[in-house]
């Protein structure tokens, strides 16, 4: 069986759009339950890393930085807590 690589290229514009969906995500899960703010902040930020690995493994340069800083967006309101 052969293995065929997958090449992604994403427009800036679909960076955005993927980006825009994953925050919105983020802010109504945390709108949803606000007395578990740290768990749910901790369970967006290990799938943000899911996210980030994928990204990785398709070479989606954009999309990974974008991934990142909201990881660290992340990291920093738990901290914060």
């Amino acid at each position: 069986m052969e293995t065929v690589e997958i090449q992604v290229v994403l427009t800036e514009a679909a960076v955005a759009e993927i980006l825009d969906a994953i925050t919105h995500t983020s802010a109504r899960l945390l709108a949803r339950d606000p007395d578990a703010i740290y768990a749910t902040l901790k369970q967006r930020r290990a799938a943000l890393g899911g996210m980030l690995e994928l990204a990785r493994r398709l070479n989606a340069h954009r999309l990974v930085r974008a991934l990142e800083v909201h990881a660290d967006a992340l990291s920093l309101q738990i901290q914060a807590l």
